[in-house]
């Protein structure tokens, strides 16, 4: 069994850090519970042993870690691009396991079969969605600036916000001539003045 994410052990996914205001915040209030409930003294022997198997008693080494990880915002961008180095088999999950080893669904995608949105303020760019088999209408979210920062990989790994599912976005950076950006800016505010 491949080793536990940072995520898994604190119970978050990258989705839901992101779109949380506070994720300093969001992650120490994980990292506390992940404390309390991994806690040897906290925890009860598990009767059997497929049910040590699907609820994993954590190290406070390896929670502390994934706090020290997904706390700095820097630190997780490194780490989220070394889970996107990995092969898809190799990142596992155990929430919602039903036999110990739930292996974290990926779809590879294009970004043209996504829906987009655009944003009500000018300021903001839009936003691309899609909705998740788990239910959630707009599981998948992200924006333009989360694919300027993988620009260079075109590729984005996005995950669900209620579940343990992943998307990997796969999209090409075109590069405009400057006759060709002035004239779509010209449109854009043709379209924006009707």
């Amino acid at each position: 069994m491949s080793p536990p994410t940072h995520y898994t052990i604190l119970s978050l996914t990258p989705s839901y850090i992101t779109q949380d205001p506070n994720p300093t915040r969001l992650v120490k209030r994980a990292y506390r519970r992940a404390l309390l409930s991994h806690h040897p003294d906290k925890t009860k022997p598990s009767p059997s042993p497929s049910t040590s198997q699907r609820n994993p008693l954590f190290s406070i080494d390896q929670i502390s870690a994934a706090y020290a990880t997904l706390c700095n915002p820097t630190s997780r961008a490194e780490y989220d691009k070394h889970l996107l180095t990995l092969p898809p088999n190799t990142i596992s999950s155990t929430s919602g396991a039903q036999d110990g080893q739930f292996q974290t669904g990926i779809e590879i995608v294009d970004l043209d079969d996504l829906s987009y949105e655009e944003s009500r303020d000018p300021r903001q760019g839009g936003q691309w969605y899609r909705g998740c088999r788990c239910g959630n209408e707009r599981g998948y979210v992200f924006g333009e600036d989360d694919l300027e920062d993988v620009a260079d990989l075109g590729e984005l790994m996005v995950g669900c916000a209620d579940c343990s599912l992943w998307l990997r976005i796969q999209f090409a950076v075109i590069v405009e001539e400057e006759g060709e950006r002035e004239e779509r800016a010209g449109r854009e505010r043709e379209r924006d003045a009707r």
